[in-house]
């Protein structure tokens, strides 16, 4: 990969950006539900609006990149994204941070898709590799936003923090708007791009995002409250929050040196298995350090899942699709996110957040299973 090119700069900086946005609700989560009286089914919904925006949203996305490219759509997306951080941080009521969830997952899908097809456009060779690599940023992006927050909040307070979160998001709009990309595109047809929404590969590809975004978003949401719930304070929750994301960085930059599209199978079922043995593990009483411990291990076994399905499908296609397969996978993915967070949020609310992660469970489980069919 040409890591040397501000096209490539453009498309770390994309992931960076969209790991902020997924790790965002849930790093302010507490301080928003403080401010606004928002108990956890509400919060459970915010999430759910965001992602079925963002869901929607990238159904448009993925086409529009394989017509027109990256530029347009990655200089808006980081404008939108940053736009959105200032209305959360404006905020006055329920309904006006359900307008700024709404924001985030437009400018989110913007920048997810048009960083995750970048990445792969600039290495074709190994596409998973190239995803691994580009997705460590992912983690730094998500392990930036709860580490700043626990410092910054009781510093400068909740709005100026959010402020310095919207100026970084904002500032690779100047790169996105400058940067040459690479042609991907050799006479784009939309009725092709329909086409894909029966092909086997996609759809499985789908199925097994819908298990693993709905994973992943759900512990960006539900950590902290699981880490309170076992005896952390707030700022030690997000602390070891923010470790989970290191964790991830660190496992990502490690698979892109082992992890290429012919073992991707493999990878992504050791991974789904060991997931499943570490959710498990965080719905039973322990004590703090164990909690931490399956937190941290838990990152680390997410890690590789996403870029190695995201790589290992985009292999099977031609570049000049790589927008259209990924609107059509990450779609099938959020509906697992739409929908797993505010299960969580309802389940916590009526038993407690031990019982929510049993959903986890189950979904690690059948991601373990899907990935026989890859």
């Amino acid at each position: 990969m040409g890591w040397m090119t501000l096209a490539s700069l453009v498309a770390v900086l994309a992931v960076f950006t969209f790991g902020m946005v997924v790790v965002f609700p849930g790093s302010i989560k507490l301080r928003l539900a403080q401010r606004l009286s928002m108990t956890d089914t509400r919060i459970g919904r915010l999430i759910m609006a965001w992602q079925v925006t963002t869901m929607l949203v990238t159904l448009l996305v993925g086409p529009l990149l394989d017509r027109f490219g990256h530029r347009l759509l990655l200089a808006a997306g980081f404008l939108i994204v940053a736009a959105a951080i200032g209305l959360f941080a404006g905020a006055r009521s329920a309904r006006a941070a359900l307008v700024a969830a709404i924001v985030l997952g437009l400018g989110g899908s913007c920048v997810n898709a048009g960083g995750n097809t970048l990445l792969p456009a600039l290495n074709p060779d190994n596409p998973a590799a190239a995803s691994n690599l580009g997705n460590v940023f992912f983690g730094l992006g998500a392990f930036v936003v709860p580490f700043l927050a626990s410092f910054l909040f009781d510093r400068i307070g909740f709005p100026r923090t959010l402020a310095v979160f919207s100026a970084a998001a904002a500032l690779p709009a100047i790169p996105a708007a400058a940067a040459s990309y690479p042609r991907i595109s050799s006479g784009f047809e939309f009725a092709v791009a329909l086409g894909l929404l029966a092909n086997p590969v996609v759809l499985l590809a789908g199925l097994a995002l819908f298990c693993y975004i709905g994973l992943e978003v759900s512990a960006a949401s539900w950590t902290t409250t699981h880490l309170k719930h076992a005896g952390f304070e707030e700022k030690r929750a997000a602390l070891v929050f923010s470790l989970f994301w290191v964790a991830m960085m660190v496992s990502r930059l490690a698979a892109s040196q082992w992890v290429s599209t012919a073992i991707g199978q493999a990878a992504i079922q050791a991974c789904a298995l060991a997931s499943a043995l570490a959710l498990l593990l965080m719905t039973f009483r322990t004590a703090r350090w164990a909690a931490s411990a399956a937190v941290i291990f838990l990152g680390l076994v997410f890690a590789p899942l996403f870029p190695t399905i995201a790589g290992v499908t985009f292999a099977r296609f031609n570049p000049s699709l790589y927008g259209s397969v990924f609107a059509i996978i990450f779609s099938l993915g959020l509906l697992g996110s739409s929908i797993v967070p505010a299960a969580i949020g309802a389940v916590s609310e009526k038993h407690s957040i031990r019982a929510g992660y049993r959903i986890m469970v189950v979904l690690a489980l059948a991601l373990f299973l899907l990935a026989f069919g890859l």
